[in-house]
């Protein structure tokens, strides 16, 4: 609206500052970078707010092949991430064992999907999405829970071979791979649960600003 020559870089620095500082919510600075930049990246976050994202040459059939595998499920329960997102900062500065080792994982997680992407061996990313989940729950206490637990293990027997919780934890969105048609049955049995299914729809671009 100012017509400030702000990089990408800038727009999601700035979109975290006012998020995390100004309105002082808790969180990480990932979403901020994917939303400015859009694409597939494997981005490296560094003391001293330095972060490097780096664009992925994903060929476009395995792309095809990842949405189409690929099943958003809205849990119709929600929660405030924030609060959880505080437990797993105090976590680490307590240096609680179990949740920086999970988190060493995490990072992990990230380099064998990159890897998973890069050389079309998809068939993999349900496992690396399932070693994922296994991490995160142990990062703090509230990012998994009961009715979340039953709605994995259900998706896993119809035909899911991993997943993952969006975002914080704790309810929202959960995301599943099921791999060839497995996606129909896995709707089927999670219908018991009273959720609601989105299409994932990767996109080539991020932010997008003009005039006229």
């Amino acid at each position: 609206m100012l017509k400030l020559p702000l990089g990408e870089y800038d727009i999601a620095h700035y979109a975290f500052e006012i998020e995390r500082n100004d309105l002082g919510l808790a969180g990480g600075k990932q979403d901020q970078y994917a939303a400015t930049f859009g694409g597939v990246n494997f981005m490296e976050f560094y003391a001293g707010d330095k972060v490097i994202v780096n664009p992925l040459r994903i060929k476009q059939q395995y792309l095809f092949e990842l949405e189409n595998n690929l099943l958003l499920y809205y849990t119709s329960t929600s929660r405030e991430s924030a609060e959880i997102i505080k437990k797993q900062s105090r976590n680490v500065v307590d240096k609680k064992d179990s949740s920086i080792e999970a988190m060493h994982q995490l990072k992990e997680q990230a380099r064998l999907m990159k890897e998973a992407l890069l050389r079309g061996k998809l068939n993999e990313i349900g496992e690396i999405l399932d070693f994922g989940f296994q991490q995160k729950r142990q990062m703090a206490e509230g990012i998994s829970n009961p009715l979340m637990e039953k709605i994995y293990e259900t998706a896993r027997h119809s035909g899911a071979t991993g997943g993952k919780i969006s975002g914080a934890g704790g309810g929202g969105f959960m995301i599943f791979y099921c791999p060839g048609n497995t996606k129909y049955p896995v709707i089927e049995s999670l219908d018991q649960f009273g959720g609601r299914y989105r299409r994932y729809k990767l996109t080539e671009h991020g932010l997008s600003t003009w005039t006229i």
